[in-house]
């Protein structure tokens, strides 16, 4: 790992006024289709292709859909979701000298063959299995484009419940195509679609500041968010990224993170099934605990094989932007299991070593390659094992004090060429990315 004394501007152009804040904002809204831009939902239309998604690298432009539930039915005249599967559809237009080949592994390393998808079928409708993968053969995308031909099709993915990253790579000879997408599937309510983020903060409230002072408003900040009460303090306020909100999103959805329902009744219910009966459930709800006067703009998660263990975080938009980036402030810990609380009845049990969830989500990013420079800054107090501090539900928890600031940055990063910024240096012995600074 390379040591950083200033900018990391260099990465990638950015303009330097707090305007981006609001834009940046924009790109969320966007992507959450926020009601006040008319959400699509699956009673209004199931016509995918008028939302395909279109962009450009040299002379290859892709067109791009993930398609929900209903919309698999309605195309396929097949249940794909009961299977855990879910088609995304494809308009390559390849207008480069050379044949390229589509790279599969980059839209899912797992996905379904057609002959697979169909012998999942193999019994439903009328269609013989042979029929089924025929026809679902005939469906799928070419994966050989040669020049100035424009070819369409799809390709069977695992399903994501609440919103898809997935990249399309098209190579040949010495030419490399690769465009990112992340899109959210229609008919999936994400808690974070009652922000509306313009609205957040006035255009006098956002400051612009410099890398270098970045940690000192960090280290202003309160060490925790609030729990349901809005006054008891909660978890610590751990984790900090920088980063444009559609790249941030699409890092962390890449990543397996997913998307977290609102609290509704089918959603609650859902998730006390998950919890009694072991089965998953990838986008369960989190509670609201509160910064900045508000409840969490977004929230994410990974489960394992029910609700009852996770790795969640929550993040809110901050006044601020460094170096026209936005700044997300956040917190992140692990659920290890469920106990009776006197708050909330019923709550998760979190590890009690906070900072393995702040390491997990460093080496996780680190591993995208997106992360183009990490520090750390006071701010949440030590905590040690003689004297832990609780959270809201009562749980004790031990850190070494730190927020980690994960700055993502448009290109690649190996991890040899993640940048260490010279602030505070975290418990060699619990983060190997602080070691290695040292």
């Amino acid at each position: 790992m390379k040591t950083a004394a200033r900018s990391v501007s260099g990465s990638r152009p950015v303009s330097g006024t707090c305007v981006s804040l609001l834009r940046g904002a924009v790109l969320l809204t966007v992507l959450a289709m926020a009601a006040c831009a008319g959400t699509p939902t699956q009673t209004e239309s199931l016509d995918y292709r008028a939302r395909a998604e279109t962009k450009v690298d040299g002379g290859v432009t892709v067109s791009a859909v993930v398609l929900s539930p209903l919309e698999s039915e309605k195309a396929f005249g097949l249940p794909f979701a009961r299977k855990q599967v879910q088609p995304v559809w494809l308009e390559i237009d390849n207008q480069e000298e050379q044949t390229l080949y589509l790279n599969l592994l980059g839209l899912d390393p797992d996905y379904f063959a057609p002959s697979e998808v169909a012998w999942q079928f193999k019994s439903y409708g009328a269609e013989s299995f042979e029929e089924k993968a025929g026809r679902l053969l005939a469906m799928h995308v070419p994966v050989v484009v040669p020049p100035d031909r424009t070819v369409s099709g799809y390709v069977y993915t695992n399903l994501d419940p609440g919103a898809k990253a997935f990249t399309i790579e098209l190579f040949g000879g010495s030419l490399l195509r690769r465009l990112e997408f992340v899109q959210r599937i229609p008919g999936f309510e994400a808690d974070f679609h009652r922000v509306d983020f313009h609205a957040l903060y006035r255009d006098e409230e956002i400051r612009e500041m410099s890398l270098e002072e970045l940690p000192a408003y960090l280290e202003g900040l309160p060490c925790c968010v609030a729990g349901g009460d809005r006054e008891t303090p909660g978890d610590p306020l751990n984790l900090v990224i920088v980063g444009e909100p559609l790249y941030s999103l699409s890092t962390l959805v890449s990543r397996g993170w997913d998307l977290t329902e609102t609290i509704r009744s089918h959603t609650t219910w859902r998730t006390i099934q998950s919890s009694l009966f072991g089965s998953r459930y990838r986008t369960s709800p989190v509670s609201p605990l509160y910064l900045f006067g508000r409840p969490q703009d977004v929230a994410l998660q990974k489960a394992r094989g029910t609700v009852d263990e996770r790795n969640h975080l929550r993040l809110w938009l901050a006044p601020v932007t460094v170096e026209g980036m936005n700044v997300w402030v956040g917190q992140i810990s692990r659920d290890i299991g469920i106990k009776f609380s006197s708050k909330t009845f019923v709550t998760h049990k979190i590890d009690p070593v906070v900072d393995e969830a702040r390491l997990y989500v460093t080496l996780d990013l680190a591993t995208s390659q997106s992360l183009h420079a990490v520090g750390y800054v006071k701010g949440v107090g030590h905590s040690g094992y003689e004297a832990p501090r609780r959270n809201y539900t009562d749980d004790p928890y031990y850190t070494d004090g730190l927020r980690v600031v994960l700055v993502l940055g448009e290109g690649r990063f190996g991890l040899d060429e993640v940048l260490l910024l010279p602030w505070e240096q975290p418990a060699s012995e619990a983060t190997p990315l602080g070691a290695a600074a040292r």
